[in-house]
């Protein structure tokens, strides 16, 4: 084979190789998905309308819990009556003490049920939103895949590629001041 031939093959397939193998390097950003959604402005209202929501709940647990103290007092008031303590009285309370007790178990599991699927329904556009602007955000960047480090499934990230305040940014995010530490302390070096 001539040298001159080689040169040729080798760059017939340089030139099928090599955009492939750029299109494998692919750019990875990451970014703190959940701080993200903290901050938005749409989870303070869903978190109030949740409080809201496990308040009314918690009421309902809160009467069940009083109808069981009633029915032990009374339970506990007829065990003590003198002469003798009205067995089918007893054995009433007893009954309902059981019935209600199930009836609160009922009530937690639902509430507890309750919660978590008015948290899933407040979140849900936020995370939409959140996540649309994540995608806005990796195209312009050219990044192909973003990391959601939230839950410290990441490993190594260069600090390059965090768009969090990309993201914050599309979002219109402001940051919070950060605390000042010295604030409130006398200044501790000499005066001149």
């Amino acid at each position: 084979m001539s040298k001159q031939l080689m040169t040729v093959l080798a760059f017939a397939v340089l030139s099928v190789v090599t955009p492939n193998v750029l299109k494998a390097q692919s750019k990875v950003g990451h970014v703190n998905f959940q701080e993200i959604i903290l901050l938005m402005p749409e989870y303070t209202m869903a978190a109030t309308e949740y409080d809201l929501y496990q308040a009314a709940l918690e009421d309902n647990l809160k009467q069940k819990e009083e109808q069981i103290l009633e029915v032990q007092k009374n339970y506990q008031l007829e065990s003590q009556k003198k002469p003798t303590p009205n067995k089918t009285k007893l054995d009433i309370y007893m009954k309902l003490n059981e019935t209600y007790q199930q009836e609160y178990q009922m009530m937690q599991q639902s509430t507890q049920d309750s919660l978590k699927a008015k948290m899933a329904e407040l979140v849900a556009p936020i995370k939409k939103k959140v996540e649309a602007a994540v995608a806005e955000v990796a195209k312009e960047k050219g990044y192909s895949h973003i990391i959601d480090n939230s839950y410290g499934t990441l490993i190594y990230a260069d600090e390059s590629d965090n768009i969090d305040s990309a993201v914050k940014t599309r979002l219109r995010i402001k940051e919070k001041p950060i605390a000042n530490p010295a604030a409130g302390r006398t200044n501790s070096l000499p005066q001149r």
